[in-house]
């Protein structure tokens, strides 16, 4: 029997345990990413909208590029933990921040944030995170935050700050919130009017 009929059955079972021992770290990594907290351990809890108002003064979506990763060098991928910041700036009303959904590059809805719309007191903020090794997003990921207010506010601070860090090297990078339309609604609303929905 030739030395070759001898190596590559060894080779082909070498190969089959390293492509099985790739799939359940895939699936670990998978369960690992779903378990990770969405807020920093110190973020302040959320105080949750428990019924809707009859009126609003404004109605906006805010788009916010975000990077799971980037790329350095010979297109090594470089994992970033990404913390998004809503920030009410205005000093006497309170806004809502309705919904924060999570899209990946190819433009799947990854992770719904919220399960009930969040009030933002006067001059409040709230943040909510991103794993550095959630990397499912891609470089094209991305945030839409829904919000409204009961009355004309200042135009929150809403972006997201990337860090990168590995032994003794860091860096980080903002990108802010781009609004895409806003909706100024002059008669009362009511849950189910078209102007509120997605």
């Amino acid at each position: 029997m030739s030395t070759t009929k001898l190596v590559l059955p060894g080779l082909l079972l070498l190969a089959g345990l390293m492509l099985f021992q790739a799939l359940l770290f895939d699936r670990h990594l998978e369960s690992v990413v779903k378990q990770m907290p969405d807020r920093a351990p110190t973020a302040p809890p959320l105080r949750t909208l428990t019924a809707l108002p009859e009126r609003m003064a404004i109605n906006q979506t805010v788009y916010v590029p975000v990077y799971s990763h980037v790329y350095g060098s010979k297109g090594r991928e470089q994992p970033l933990e990404t913390t998004l910041s809503i920030r009410n700036t205005d000093s006497t009303h309170a806004i809502v921040v309705k919904s924060i959904r999570y899209y990946g590059n190819e433009g799947k809805l990854l992770r719904e944030y919220l399960e009930a719309p969040v009030i933002l007191d006067s001059l409040a903020s709230t943040d909510f995170l991103v794993q550095r090794y959630d990397m499912k997003g891609g470089v094209g990921a991305n945030f839409l935050i829904d919000w409204f207010a009961e009355e004309a506010v200042t135009t929150p601070v809403i972006e997201a700050i990337m860090v990168s860090y590995e032994g003794n090297k860091a860096f980080a990078f903002a990108r802010p919130g781009y609004p895409l339309g806003s909706f100024l609604v002059e008669e009362p609303w009511r849950p189910g009017s078209t102007k509120l929905d997605d």
